[in-house]
């Protein structure tokens, strides 16, 4: 099983995702998949315009160097198939000649990668072979190259997509945005009650932990816009428009400041859940925390 930016693979669920999102993204190319019972012939799939497709996922999250040997290995083991399969290769492109063919992995770390295909496209266009075209390339493409087409795919199978960052834990929150921090510390401190037992302690750990969340969603957001524009515009869209209704409850309110902070998180979860559903539960909680720390450093949630 392998993490990348959209979710964790195995073999198997790395093809059927890649299956999924080619034939979407190839329709108007007439991808025709190849199932790969009666033998792995060097691709999985191909269009009429010369894309052959092998997909291919490591068993574990390997350490780059070993990743690396393990992608070479499988490039150079399936590409060797064409040659040895050249005439029933043959029988299902016909006229076809591949014009590119294309690895698909999740993600792959290592540049050598790429100069080891070059060198397998200089080898595979001295053999002359009749199935591959006279400008016959080899190219390496990640999770991101089903950028649009990978919510559709997880969303039909009943899978959630998961925006996969790494969060930095040592957060030096005494160095950030003076102002802010007070912020969060006078609205924390609102949160508890006065006779709270090492109170101060307390507003600091909910301060630090703000700031981190803050600090998270911040990454979790920069990697959702390059990844899907069109959902992350739609998520600023509701966080400003829910963001004048919390401004408002904040004045209004007459409850204790704690449970009129966990009504806000509650109720902004809920709108992000009904309004992302193709995300996982995890993703949502982070752009929730996310989102309650960025109104707690900037006032929009204010304490009476």
């Amino acid at each position: 099983m392998i993490k990348a930016k959209f979710g964790a693979y195995d073999g198997n669920t790395w093809e059927e995702l890649c299956q999924v999102c080619l034939k979407l993204k190839f329709e108007s190319e007439s991808y025709q998949e190849l199932p790969a019972w009666q033998g792995d012939m060097g691709i999985e799939g191909f269009t009429r315009t010369g894309k052959a497709f092998q997909c291919y996922c490591p068993d574990e999250d390997y350490e780059p160097r070993t990743l690396y040997e393990k992608q070479r290995d499988k490039i150079t083991k399936d590409l060797n198939k064409l040659e040895v399969n050249i005439k029933e290769l043959k029988d299902y492109l016909k006229d076809i000649r591949i014009v590119q063919w294309i690895f698909l992995t999740p993600l792959y770390r290592n540049k050598e990668l790429i100069r080891h295909c070059q060198n397998k496209v200089a080898e595979y266009k001295a053999k002359n072979l009749e199935i591959l075209s006279g400008d016959f390339d080899i190219l390496i493409y990640d999770e991101d190259y089903f950028t649009a087409q990978i919510p559709i795919a997880l969303n039909a199978n009943g899978q959630k997509i998961e925006i996969n960052v790494e969060q930095n834990s040592n957060v030096d929150w005494n160095k950030s945005n003076i102002d802010l921090i007070e912020h969060a510390i006078e609205k924390h401190g609102k949160r508890l009650q006065s006779q709270t037992k090492n109170k101060e302690d307390k507003v600091n750990k909910l301060t630090e932990q703000t700031v981190g969340d803050f600090l998270h969603q911040q990454q979790i957001l920069n990697k959702w816009k390059e990844l899907n524009p069109t959902d992350y515009e739609k998520f600023i869209r509701i966080i400003s428009d829910y963001e004048s209704t919390v401004e408002e409850l904040c004045i209004t309110h007459t409850d204790n400041n704690n449970q009129l902070y966990e009504r806000i998180r509650n109720e902004l979860k809920n709108k992000l859940k009904d309004n992302f559903s193709c995300y996982d539960d995890l993703t949502l909680e982070k752009l929730t925390k996310g989102v309650i720390a960025d109104w707690i450093l900037r006032c929009p949630i204010n304490f009476e």
